[in-house]
């Protein structure tokens, strides 16, 4: 089931390793100091999901923390790893769920059985199922079935819909199936699947529209991940970016802002590349960072007085950050 390390997709690492980094810069005091040492393990799990044909996710583990197992009917015990779920592709948000505090969900799923394949439902559900594809068991609350949802995704909820179940007073019994409904009488249907075969064949259908909408908030992540892969990452003049390697290697720079940049490795269990800027005196400030593991990244030098705030703009759903640069 866990492959090597490398043969996960470059840019699915790539992802991993700037989150753990961003990890490592935020957390404050001691906590920092022990992200910094964390760093990516030797092997990873591929992740599927019912309406995606290849590989829906990997699940990278974080060596070099100390993490939780969850034991079923029994108290947690220590772990020496965290994990990273990295999406392949824009049906999900780039990094939907990761933890240094607890141990890698197909860790925990190895405690019901012979693990041979790993599934995710939702955003903290994962289904374990053997070789023959039977369930195993699964962490998380598994999606219930419904019925009655309206064919298109509404723009919002309409006026009426209630947002929680119906009230159960305590003369009332509660209802096998569990009803979702408005003033108008409008109503979802909520009832557990007849079996794990019957959840996967109808998923698609079934959360169309949950999938639509996940799909359309992963559509600015995924633009930006993009747009850095091809415009490159920038560095401002006077300030530094520590770049993880994903294995040991040399680094060289090239391109016309290689000159206005300083480069060093540091670490020794974790090997990062140090970028420090200086004040560029030309117009095309690119330059490309390459590794001899086979990896290149583009960044370019922004003066110390350009705009690289976002104005957050309003939604419906709050402030996004989509807005003006300032």
């Amino acid at each position: 089931m866990r492959v090597p390390i490398d043969k996960v997709p470059m840019d699915v690492r790539r992802r991993a390793a700037r989150l753990l980094q961003s990890l490592a810069e935020s957390a404050p005091g001691k906590r920092r100091t022990a992200l910094a040492e964390a760093r990516l393990g030797a092997e990873a799990t591929p992740l599927h999901r019912p309406d995606v044909e290849e590989v829906a996710y990997w699940e990278i583990e974080v060596l070099g923390v100390a993490t939780t197992l969850p034991i079923v009917d029994g108290e947690p015990r220590p772990f020496d790893r965290g994990f990273i779920v990295v999406a392949t592709a824009a049906h999900d948000v780039p990094l939907p769920h990761f933890s240094v505090e607890l141990a890698p969900p197909s860790r925990q799923l190895e405690q019901f059985g012979d693990l041979a394949r790993v599934v995710k439902l939702d955003a903290l559900c994962y289904v374990g199922e053997d070789a023959h594809g039977t369930m195993l068991g699964h962490i998380g609350t598994v999606p219930p079935k419904l019925d009655g949802l309206p064919e298109t995704l509404p723009r919002k909820l309409p006026e009426g819909w209630a947002t929680t179940a119906a009230p159960v007073t305590e003369n009332d019994e509660v209802p096998v199936d569990l009803k979702l409904r408005s003033s108008r009488e409008q109503r979802i249907g909520v009832t557990a699947w007849r079996s794990w075969e019957e959840l996967q064949a109808s998923y698609s259908a079934t959360y169309r529209l949950h999938l639509a909408a996940l799909a359309s908030r992963a559509e600015h992540p995924w633009n930006v991940e993009a747009l850095t892969g091809k415009f490159g990452q920038g560095i401002r003049e006077g300030e530094h970016v520590d770049v993880p390697l994903l294995q040991r290697g040399d680094v060289s720079l090239d391109g016309p802002g290689a000159a206005f940049v300083d480069v060093a490795v540091t670490g020794d269990r974790v090997q990062r590349a140090r970028l420090t800027a200086r004040r560029p005196d030309g117009s095309d400030t690119t330059f490309r960072v390459t590794f001899s593991y086979g990896e290149t990244l583009t960044f370019f030098v922004l003066p110390a007085d350009a705009p690289t705030e976002t104005v957050p703009a309003e939604s419906p759903l709050g402030p996004t950050m989509t807005g003006a640069l300032r």
